[in-house]
């Protein structure tokens, strides 16, 4: 019973904006170790929505190091071990686009996830076993995830996990808002009919970096698009960011594939097509 479990906060949607590194080591089905440190993202920029929810400001982590200074410290902990964390697929995604942001080779490792194997949220485990919790301290979250991996391991059955009647509730994502009202509601009057958006019926799926979701519906609008929330026949562009919705993309593939020709802009393309906009 050997592993390390991890867990990473982040400071806005891309998950290489690694802000807070946990790390708890077991062996023997005890924890020896323990690794936490404040990292300081790339440009130190924080969404106000990521904050509210680990608490971590660019003001705590303006001298904090950045990944790359600490990549050493950590990469022991990692490089062929089993890693496990809740909802393994964030943690490691996380790891990967950070290393490949700072052209550091990926090491070799295992991974489960503790959230596949109980499918109840960390918190609410927690409440079911009496341990104290400050969720999403990332510390505090990985030592969690190795407790509870500890007992997915043991021959004992597991509880049915409880609601953790004071769970607070979370506000929506501003990166995936649902577009509704006005918004979709197009203004070709006031737009520029030389913009590439003019008169485009536009979808908008997944996160992107540089804007929330409503932010960049009202920019493409104010080009002249018509911003719609399903992909049809009748789309012209989908603008794709990070984790977009799959079966929006596989429609895209299928109506092309019967001869329509939607585009696909990804965000680095679109930023370079605001850019160009913004300087005629």
């Amino acid at each position: 019973m050997e592993f390390t479990a991890l867990d990473f906060e982040t400071a806005h949607g891309a998950r290489w904006s690694i802000c807070q590194v946990g790390i708890v080591k077991v062996k023997n089905g005890e924890i020896i170790d323990r690794y936490e440190t404040l990292v300081r993202p790339p440009d130190n920029r924080y969404h106000s929505f990521n904050t509210t929810i680990h608490g971590i400001t660019a003001e705590m982590t303006k001298n904090a190091p950045s990944f790359f200074q600490v990549w050493e410290d950590i990469k022991p902990y990692i490089e062929g071990q089993l890693i496990v964390a809740h909802n393994a697929g964030f943690d490691v995604g996380a790891l990967e686009q950070t290393l490949e942001l700072y052209d550091l080779d990926v090491p070799e490792f295992q991974y489960d996830c503790t959230y596949r194997i109980t499918g109840a949220a960390l918190d609410d485990v927690c409440y079911t076993y009496g341990w104290t919790l400050n969720h999403h301290n990332a510390l505090a979250d990985a030592e969690a995830c190795a407790k509870l991996y500890i007992e997915c391991l043991s021959e004992k059955e597991l509880p049915i996990f409880e609601k953790n009647p004071f769970k607070k509730k979370k506000g929506s994502n501003p990166f995936r808002t649902q577009l509704t009202g006005d918004i979709l509601k197009p203004d070709f009057e006031n737009a520029d009919p030389d913009s590439p958006f003019y008169r485009q019926k536009v979808v908008i799926t997944g996160i992107f970096n540089a804007w929330e979701r409503l932010e960049l519906a009202t920019i493409i609008k104010g080009l002249g698009a018509k911003i719609n929330t399903n992909i049809s026949g009748l789309t012209n562009i989908v603008l794709v960011g990070s984790d977009p919705g799959p079966s929006k993309l596989q429609k895209v593939k299928m109506l092309n594939a019967s001869g329509k020709n939607i585009e696909i802009v990804k965000e680095e393309e679109l930023k370079e097509i605001l850019s160009v906009l913004n300087h005629n």
